[in-house]
């Protein structure tokens, strides 16, 4: 895949979710994320994940 691709594809999935209204929406910045060198990260997702479906704190 071209560089470019990705550029493109990236920049309609924002345009796509900017408009997104057909339910609940979780963003989780995955920059931040190293599920192999901070294996915690990968419990932090979930722990993100379980809040928003079952309205926990």
């Amino acid at each position: 895949m071209s560089l470019d691709y990705l550029k493109r594809l990236n920049e309609r999935y924002e345009a796509w979710i900017e408009t997104y209204d057909e339910g609940r929406l979780l963003i989780i910045n995955a920059d931040d994320i190293d599920f192999i060198q901070k294996p915690e990260d990968l419990g932090n997702v979930i722990n993100m994940v379980s809040a928003e479906l079952h309205g926990l704190f």
